[in-house]
């Protein structure tokens, strides 16, 4: 969009697109995500970011070969999703030493671990997104912490043997056992 640069951005959460909009002041299109528009966008696109994360889950494949096949020659893929397994069914794990590869015209870059490229800056990055909840930790304990934000309830997975996050539990076949009520089990 700063170049100048026509973005499109899909999503199944309206609210998030909405938020989306709002936030970039509307020179973003904001696109509610489904398999017609996906497949109607990325035959327009030069560009493909596809970034979907399911916590504690593989990343759906959001493109098969065919779709991909079909693409303008040169359209370049960047899997975000790759530590995941990747959104593309093409998609396999590179490196930043050997970061693209070419299937049918199409170029593909699927880096693992994609912040390792610019260290420092990641750092900081995860420094100042982790340090509102360790300074929440420090004055609350986590009991009273995740109690009071459900947010940071979220990020709880696991209790004394019990996995609170469903993705989890159901792809290794355990129980699964809500957050909320982890916190209240002693």
């Amino acid at each position: 969009m700063g170049i100048g640069a026509r973005v499109v951005l899909l999503d199944t959460s309206i609210a998030r697109l909405k938020q989306l909009d709002n936030q970039f002041g509307g020179r973003v299109q904001c696109l509610y995500s489904n398999q017609a528009t996906l497949e109607q966008q990325v035959q327009e696109a030069h560009l493909i970011i596809g970034a979907v994360l399911i916590p504690g889950a593989a990343a759906p494949k959001l493109l098969s070969a065919a779709q991909i096949k079909r693409l303008r020659p040169g359209t370049v893929l960047v899997d975000v999703a790759i530590d995941q397994g990747g959104c593309f069914e093409t998609s396999r794990p590179t490196t930043h030493s050997n970061p693209t590869y070419m299937i049918d015209g199409i170029v593909h870059y699927c880096v693992a671990n994609m912040p390792g490229a610019v260290p420092r800056t990641s750092s900081f990055a995860l420094n100042n997104a982790t340090l509102p909840y360790i300074v929440k930790l420090a004055d609350m304990g986590w009991r009273r912490a995740l109690r009071t934000d459900p947010g940071f309830l979220k990020g709880l997975n696991a209790h004394e043997g019990h996995l609170s996050i469903e993705a989890v539990a159901k792809a290794h076949q355990l129980e699964y056992t809500p957050a909320e009520q982890l916190i209240e089990l002693r």
